[in-house]
């Protein structure tokens, strides 16, 4: 048995460590990902997998494939075809995200002493920068440990529109802006869809829940 554990430790001592991506090819992906998706390059975090083969030396063309769920994506090197190498990367962007400052039930309607500001990998391609910061107001939907990431679906925005409230449709076209009284149909979070009928009009309209009381028109009518 001891001969056998020598053996394999020797082995591990002269074995070739695996090849991996090269600083100078990591930095060419990094920037480019950056400028993808209009953020720093300080701000950008990968991970490498494991090359199948040593990258030659020079600058390499590239193409980076995926859709980065979770932020995976297969990175590419050198021409279309034979010779081309393929490496795991799972790439994120550094951010100043809102966590659970101590541990929250599902149900209960986030005030300020849950919510504290920490920095986080956030993996994958950024959020919009129109989608709204979880925070005060918002309602946790199941139970959170301290330091848990506070994001949707966990937590989801407040109801701006509740069934038989009085809202405000607005419609806007260039400079042109039309806004009718209306009473909403069923409940609506921000960004989620209300229908609302209007005294006169046989049809519904709809629209998307944008503030308290206010639904900007998506469509003409809804019959």
């Amino acid at each position: 048995m001891a001969l056998f554990a020598s053996l394999f430790v020797l082995l591990q001592l002269v074995a070739p460590a695996p090849a991996v991506v090269p600083d100078s090819a990591a930095a060419r992906v990094g920037s480019w990902l950056a400028r993808e998706w209009g953020v720093s390059e300080p701000a950008v975090r990968l991970e490498w997998g494991r090359l199948s083969a040593a990258l030659p030396g020079g600058a390499l063309p590239f193409r980076v494939t995926g859709r980065g769920v979770a932020g995976w994506f297969v990175v590419v090197f050198g021409p279309s075809g034979r010779g081309a190498v393929a490496v795991r990367l799972r790439a994120g962007v550094e951010e100043t995200v809102p966590v659970a400052a101590r541990p929250l039930v599902a149900g209960r309607i986030l005030d300020p002493a849950d919510v504290r500001l920490e920095p986080r990998v956030c993996w994958g391609p950024p959020a919009p920068s129109s989608e709204s910061r979880p925070g005060p107001g918002w309602e946790v939907r199941r139970a959170l440990a301290t330091g848990e990431t506070l994001a949707r679906p966990a937590v989801v925005p407040p109801v701006l529109v509740a069934a038989g409230d009085p809202v405000r449709l607005v419609w806007a076209g260039g400079a042109v802006q039309v806004s009718v009284a209306g009473i909403a149909l069923n409940r609506a979070r921000q960004g989620e869809s209300v229908r609302a009928r209007v005294e006169g009009r046989t049809d519904r309209l709809v629209g998307t829940a944008t503030a308290t009381g206010t639904v900007v028109i998506s469509s003409g009518g809804d019959r």
